[in-house]
């Protein structure tokens, strides 16, 4: 709970990041940089995900850690 809290209120990397005011030929990688995921953005990609939940209840068990189970339905871009 505590951790969760110290994200939330963490200032976000790069949030300073002003995008150019409209994309030309000669702002392109500047906008494109801007629109590109940073490093941050990514950190999720490098945990242990299983694809089922019988996987994930497997290795909380071997392991002795809890599951957290992360479920979408749709595209989670069209929601934000």
């Amino acid at each position: 709970m505590i951790l969760a809290l110290v994200l939330a209120l963490a200032p976000v990397q790069g949030a300073d990041r002003k995008p150019p005011v409209e994309l030309t030929a000669a702002t392109f990688a500047a906008v494109k940089a801007h629109a590109s995921p940073m490093a941050e953005d990514l950190a999720f990609q490098r945990l242990d995900w299983r694809s089922t939940i019988y996987e994930g209840l497997q290795a909380g068990q071997r392991e002795d850690k809890p599951l957290l189970m992360w479920m979408y339905f749709g595209d989670p871009r069209g929601h934000c």
